[in-house]
């Protein structure tokens, strides 16, 4: 791939190489101005490299949530929902959409203008259009932003049965490491534009577990000797 992508100032991604296989659920991790939602949206398609290739799969379908989705001014929820509908063919009854509204407690809003609601309410909205048409590939940007703890379960409790038990591949891009030792299997840290790290995720926790027993062994000693 070789992706770079310049900015006027600033090198955001530099020659980044990154191969995605079918059913890899990836967590993209690193500092705020890393790369890594640059990262994501270039392989999403909504941003262009300054210079490399991206090589897709045919007739690939993706799912994207983003912290910046923009939508039409004067636009409901409910008529956003309807779009993506008529646009990705999906038959949807009216109790299974009341379900879906509830499900991601849009219930009660659905007639609202998307522009009026709560940085809490846009998330989940941009969630539940990330994968209402069955996606290929799920790209997620801070997934959990905004979103209090109950909300968060029962949405990643929906991921689990929608994107994981269907064995869907996954980008998560996330500061949250519990996020990506629970959803993901692989991981990429990007520091600077530049991926510093790659691995698996039970790699992490097996170190980090290794780390933690060695520690508290050298406090044994440590009692010991005191």
């Amino acid at each position: 791939m070789n992706l770079t992508k310049e900015y006027k100032n600033k090198v955001a991604l530099d020659k980044v190489n990154l191969t995605i296989n079918p059913g890899d659920r990836i967590g993209i991790i690193g500092a705020n101005g890393s790369g890594k939602s640059t990262l994501s949206e270039i392989i999403g398609g909504i941003r262009k490299p300054t210079s490399g290739e991206i090589i897709r799969q045919e007739h690939l379908v993706n799912g994207l949530q983003f912290q910046e989705s923009r939508y039409p001014t004067g636009i409901s929820v409910m008529d956003m929902i309807k779009y993506y509908l008529h646009t990705f063919n999906i038959s949807m009854k009216e109790d299974e959409l009341l379900e879906l509204l509830k499900t991601y407690q849009l219930l009660g809003i659905e007639n609202k203008f998307i522009q009026t609601l709560s940085g809490g309410q846009q998330q989940r909205l941009n969630i539940l259009l990330a994968v209402i048409h069955d996606p290929d590939l799920v790209i997620l940007d801070e997934v959990s932003t905004g979103l209090d703890i109950e909300v968060r379960s029962e949405i990643f409790e929906f991921f689990r049965k929608n994107i994981i038990d269907k064995n869907k591949t996954m980008i998560l891009v996330t500061h949250n490491m519990s996020e990506v030792e629970e959803f993901c299997e692989k991981y990429i840290y990007i520091h600077n534009g530049v991926i510093k790290e790659a691995g698996n995720v039970k790699d992490i926790v097996k170190n980090m577990v290794q780390f933690i027993t060695l520690h508290e062994k050298c406090l044994i000693k440590i009692k010991k000797l005191i």
